[in-house]
């Protein structure tokens, strides 16, 4: 799993979202909190998955790399995080994700 440079998240205490990136970067189990991807698979814009999926068998074991964009306590924080970044996307590019 690898980071993007800039994380959205809507997590307001600094040290609790840097224990979580601290998890992601280890590849450790964690309370239960959500992440927002680039689509794992070949379809799809944004992705929303709880953590602990991730760390499954079948997510390690893939040929591509998971992008984590987003990170968020709660499923209707993340998907507000997916309305912000494809909003802000669409704000800077004016146009589609992906060609």
């Amino acid at each position: 799993m690898k980071l993007a440079d800039n994380i959205y998240t809507d997590i307001e205490k600094k040290k609790s979202f840097n224990k979580k990136l601290s998890r992601i970067v280890k590849g450790k189990a964690s309370v239960p909190f959500f992440v927002v991807t680039l689509p794992v698979f070949s379809h799809g814009l944004l992705e929303i998955y709880e953590y602990n999926e991730l760390l499954q068998h079948f997510y390690r074991n893939m040929d591509g790399e998971i992008l984590v964009i987003g990170i968020s306590d709660s499923r209707n924080g993340a998907k507000q995080l997916v309305a912000d970044i494809l909003e802000d996307h669409l704000d800077r590019e004016g146009g589609l994700l992906w060609p």
